[in-house]
């Protein structure tokens, strides 16, 4: 950690009895990157750089790689589903990807799928069997059912599985060398935090993705590699300006794609929280003040993460 900042931001975090791993950085330049507790029920202690399932936070790579095909003219975001379904009912023809991408389709996502979750086909023909229950882009309602979808598109547009288009397109270009998805060939076990404090799980869902999880979660990430991904952003070794411009439109509830836009603080932050199993993440990038805040916990806090990433970015801002 560095200096007296990093020490302030060390002793909240402690102040918590946190389990997990944070890092907070300004400027590019890394506060505090450091693991607290114990990663398994050996004790090992939490590695700074340990690999975490980013679960929900995971949505914003899903954006990009959506985002990514509209910069190689695949699709465009505003495009009906039924485009690229063209088996899907006359009653999806307003619905487009934007929607699916900012949880404004209409398509609640049922209790049940009564698919195999591993069947990709199955989860998208049950989708496009389910009503539109309000005019698209009308209301907001979140929708993991959504983002399965839309990492079906990436598939059948790419011609790649999901987790190689995202790791070739977007993990590797901006430098995150070990990132990866859960059941990825190259993941090394031995980074994975334990759930419950290490005594848990490495995955809640097991160690192999299904169309249950898929797109919606299961990045798995380090901490130092999540500040990489916000290098990347702030330039166009990924996305283009364009794409950033539309990957940060907001539409209702103050969601974009696959980000929630907050200006509660003065500002732009775009942030996302996760949450799998007994595993929390939080993921805030403060715009202006250049201060990116990444946590990861091996349990359920009090607080919600996305309260607790903005208490470090506060402290991390009074350092003029």
């Amino acid at each position: 950690m560095r200096g007296d900042l990093g020490r302030k931001l060390d002793e909240h975090v402690r102040s918590l009895d946190f389990c997990g791993s944070v890092l907070v950085a300004k400027g590019g330049e890394i506060l505090l990157n450091k693991g607290y507790g114990p990663m398994d029920e050996k004790g090992t202690p939490m590695r700074a750089d340990a690999m975490w399932d980013w679960a929900s936070a995971s949505k914003q790579f899903t954006a990009a790689a959506i985002l990514k095909l509209e910069m190689t003219r695949k699709l465009s975001i505003d495009d009906s589903i039924r485009k690229h379904w063209k088996d899907a009912p006359k009653d999806k023809q307003k619905v487009t990807i934007r929607h699916l991408l900012n949880h404004t389709s209409g398509i609640r996502q049922p209790d049940s799928l009564g698919v195999d979750p591993r069947d990709r086909d199955a989860v998208v023909k049950r989708f496009l069997s389910l009503p539109v229950s309000w005019e698209p882009g009308s209301k907001w309602e979140y929708s993991n059912l959504s983002y399965w979808v839309l990492g079906a598109l990436v598939e059948k547009l790419s011609g790649d599985s999901f987790e190689e288009f995202s790791i070739e397109n977007l993990f590797r270009p901006a430098g995150m060398e070990d990132a990866c998805f859960i059941g990825w060939k190259d993941l090394d076990l031995a980074r994975v935090p334990k759930d419950k404090r290490g005594k848990g799980v490495h995955f809640a869902y097991g160690y192999e993705m299904s169309w249950g999880y898929r797109a919606s979660g299961g990045a798995v990430v380090s901490l130092p590699e999540m500040l990489l991904w916000d290098r990347a952003l702030r330039g166009d070794k990924v996305l283009s300006r364009k794409a950033k411009d539309r990957m940060y439109e907001v539409g209702k509830n103050d969601y974009a794609c696959g980000w929630f836009v907050d200006r509660s603080m003065g500002g732009t932050i775009y942030r996302h929280s996760g949450r799998v199993g007994e595993t929390v993440t939080s993921y805030l990038r403060w715009i202006d003040e250049d201060i990116v805040v990444a946590l990861a916990r091996s349990e359920i806090p009090k607080e919600h993460p996305d309260e607790t990433a903005k208490a470090l970015a506060a402290i991390a801002r009074s350092a003029r």
